[in-house]
């Protein structure tokens, strides 16, 4: 559905000055506009000035969806050439995100509800990289205790041997890796 064209469509870019950057109000505008020859009604002026912000709004949002359409293939192209990213990559390209919607958050407060939902998800994953390093150092940990038992056993085993002093003293260094 198209809409009829109004007398103000011809001074659309001053009433986006008047109304954005300078904030003057409507009965402010309504005066300048009559001063420039155009009389209109402070309900008509609004509605006009409310549609005009509705169907920008709808522009930038449409703008949105074929830039973030136009990304996603530029992206599947990509990975078609080189394979899935790790996992890695893909928590990277989330925080990008945050930090994203984090900024368009001040005009929108739904995109920082979401970016609420997308912290939590990286909280996750940097517990699971916690926990993974963690297990890292218990494996690593576990193999020493395991390498120093058993130098134990064959330390135990040349001091209880028949060997002389001097035999055991040798043997002890090459277990230990001193000489």
């Amino acid at each position: 559905m198209k809409e009829k064209p109004s007398k103000l469509d011809a001074y659309a870019e001053r009433l986006d000055e008047w109304f954005g950057e300078k904030k003057m109000t409507l009965e402010a505008v309504r005066e300048q506009l009559r001063l420039d020859g155009c009389t209109v009604s402070i309900s008509r002026l609004g509605e006009w000035w409310s549609q005009r912000q509705s169907r920008r709004l709808q522009d930038r949002l449409l703008e949105q969806i074929a830039s973030g359409a136009r990304q996603c293939q530029d992206v599947e192209k990509a990975l078609g050439k080189s394979g899935a990213p790790e996992l890695n990559t893909l928590i990277k390209l989330h925080r990008v995100l945050i930090l994203k919607l984090s900024t368009e958050g001040n005009a929108d407060p739904e995109k920082l509800e979401l970016v609420n939902r997308m912290m939590r998800e990286v909280q996750k994953f940097a517990r699971l990289e916690q926990l993974a390093e963690q297990n890292k150092l218990e494996a690593r940990r576990l193999d020493l205790l395991e390498r120093k038992a058993a130098l134990a056993d064959q330390a135990k085993e040349v001091t209880e041997s028949a060997l002389t002093p001097e035999e055991k003293q040798l043997k002890l260094k090459q277990i230990f890796g001193m000489g």
